[in-house]
């Protein structure tokens, strides 16, 4: 509960304790003489109301004594005249709310209306409270074995009633309470103050605030229990250098979260203790999921979770199924890329620093969509659906099928089709013997209009080339699979097996347009980078400087805007910060 306190410019701190009670009427259309049951909640009620004819949620919040609204909102519905008035509420934990005025609001339960003069806030942790100056006016009684707020009128008939509904997806921020130096390379478990919203509550979600992430500071995402507006979190300096936090820097922002989402709590003998750098290519995978029950904390950095790993709730315990991120990649693993190049140390470090910052575009644990402007279109015209029939094949290239279209049905790659148009599963063989999964897509490519966006000439690539000092190729995980296709495109991807018939949801591979198709989109990411620094052919990009310090830049800028399009890389075929480099079955070198 909030429990407001009002400051007033020359009159005494107004003390308020108080806590409405009430039950319901088991159904029947009046309450006579409710018997009071006192309401304590470990967390906030939450309905939804029309404020000024204006849907929104609202806190019921029976230990604030005045209703507030934020200033935010206020600007965003229609209103009678705002009264300037200046003044401060106080809340529980001592932390200040600033009241610019008051308003008279109207307040509609389920078409009942109700009013309020409610202040006006700047600094409120939510959008719209109700305290118990609306409760008192309006005779709501707040009925918590049935989870419902009512109306009822002077003879206590019932006029109107709305159920507690989950709260929304707002995200209240958390601040350091005191200034902290973090080692290099090391952790500590802290203490930090969260909005007076949240006095006592257990399971609610911390998630970091990605602004320290440059500095190479990571607070662990976890689910919390907060006591007395205070919690504890795990911080982490994964820097060769010392890092001090000052009093009241953000760490990152809490949020309710349903039931279903769970914790997991493992024991730990120290709240400060060194990061082994051979780990430290896992740890912001680690940080994904976690809890921060303090009494028993630890962190096991060979053994991240990944958004495969088995969870189960039973009340505050879980189980996990931890998944080591060196088998997934999940993230970005600094020694395999710049174990082979031959860089001073402390230009790995700066290196580092980036690969660290853009890690997520090696996240590999869910498929990605790229996002682009367009989707893939295949023009066939007027021309009639066409279809062949599935070849024949034997049992164990039958199996290896099922494999493939399981793996592609999970993925969410392909999908089950009622489309008229089929083309034939083939079987290439690879260089190493095992098979390639493809469509035969000859009699759909000779029927769609040809697509002329121009490839670059290998020559022209490798005239750019020539004065650079430094090289970095790029290569993208499937491609093809991160390229949308359009929705009324999709039944002509359709292919047939023994017993399945299905279509591609993505860009598939084989299809005319494909090449010319993925070019543009590279392009359009790269944008005016191409021909400056960075080069594209298909799905390999090389970023070119002539000094280190340039290639920082120029790295820096196209990771992000691979990020910022939601791309994934192949982190085995991605080469960093080389002065000698293959690219397209060419050796590049100064």
């Amino acid at each position: 509960m909030l429990q407001l306190w009002t400051f007033w410019p020359s009159s005494a701190r107004l003390s308020t304790g108080f806590s409405l009670t009430g039950t319901c009427d088991g159904g029947h259309s009046s309450i006579q003489n409710p018997s009071i049951t006192s309401h304590k909640s470990s967390s906030p009620i939450y309905i939804k109301v029309q404020v000024n004819q204006t849907p929104q949620h609202a806190i019921i919040d029976t230990g604030s004594a005045v209703s507030i609204i934020h200033q935010q909102l206020l600007k965003k519905i229609h209103h009678k005249k705002f009264i300037y008035k200046r003044k401060i509420h106080a809340s529980a934990s001592c932390t200040s709310v600033n009241i610019i005025g008051e308003i008279h609001l109207e307040i509609k339960i389920q078409g009942h209306k109700t009013w309020i003069v409610a202040d006006v806030a700047t600094n409120l942790v939510t959008d719209l409270l109700l305290g118990t100056d609306w409760i008192k006016q309006n005779s709501v009684i707040i009925d918590s074995p049935q989870q419902r707020v009512i109306l009822v009128n002077k003879y206590h008939k019932v006029i109107a009633y709305t159920p507690f509904v989950e709260p929304p997806d707002i995200r209240f921020p958390v601040f350091l309470i005191d200034q902290i130096t973090l080692p290099p390379y090391s952790e500590q478990c802290i203490d930090v103050k969260v909005p007076s919203l949240f006095g006592n509550v257990s399971n609610v979600m911390f998630e970091s605030t990605p602004h320290l992430y440059s500095k190479s500071i990571f607070a662990a995402n976890a689910l919390i229990k907060a006591e007395h507006h205070k919690t504890r979190i795990i911080v982490i300096n994964a820097s060769d250098r010392q890092r001090t936090l000052s009093k009241h820097t953000r760490l990152g922002a809490i949020s309710y979260q349903p039931e279903s989402n769970v914790c997991l709590t493992i024991p730990m003998t120290s709240n400060k203790r060194n990061v082994r750098l051979s780990d430290r290519s896992c740890v912001q995978s680690s940080l994904t999921h976690g809890t921060n029950d303090h009494n028993s904390m630890s962190r096991s950095w060979d053994l991240p979770l990944s958004a495969d790993s088995k969870i189960r709730s039973a009340d505050s315990s879980c189980t996990v199924q931890p998944v080591d991120c060196r088998k997934h990649r999940c993230y970005v693993c600094q020694a395999k890329f710049l174990s082979s190049n031959d860089l001073q140390k402390h230009l790995r470090q700066q290196l580092q620093q980036s690969l660290w910052r853009h890690g997520q575009l090696f996240d590999l644990r869910q498929p990605s969509i790229i996002k682009t402007t367009v989707r893939h279109a295949i023009e066939t015209g007027n021309h009639p659906p066409v279809y062949t029939p599935a070849y024949r094949v034997s049992y164990k290239d039958e199996q290896i099928q099922r494999d493939e279209i399981n793996k592609l049905l999970k993925q969410g790659i392909i999908e089950e089709s009622t489309s008229p148009w089929s083309s034939p599963i083939v079987l290439v063989r690879k260089k190493d013997g095992s098979m390639r999964f493809c469509i035969d897509f000859r009699k759909l490519n000779s029927i769609t209009t040809k697509d002329a966006f121009p490839i670059p000439r290998i020559d022209d690539i490798f005239d750019h080339l020539a004065q650079a000092e430094y090289y970095t190729t790029i290569d993208f995980k499937s491609g093809y699979f991160q390229a949308g296709l359009d929705p009324r495109d999709r039944p002509k991807t359709a292919f047939s097996t023994r017993d399945q018939h299905l279509q591609f949801t993505v860009l598939p591979r084989g299809v005319t347009n494909g090449p010319p198709a993925f070019q543009r989109i590279v392009s359009q990411i790269l944008g005016p980078t191409r021909w400056q620094y960075s080069l594209a052919y298909l799905d390999d990009v090389i970023i070119y400087s002539q000094t280190f310090e340039q290639h920082l830049v120029h790295l820096n800028d196209i990771l992000n805007r691979l990020n910022q399009a939601y791309f994934r890389l192949n982190v085995d075929k991605c080469h960093i910060a080389k002065t000698t480099i293959n690219f397209l079955g060419h050796c590049v070198e100064h």
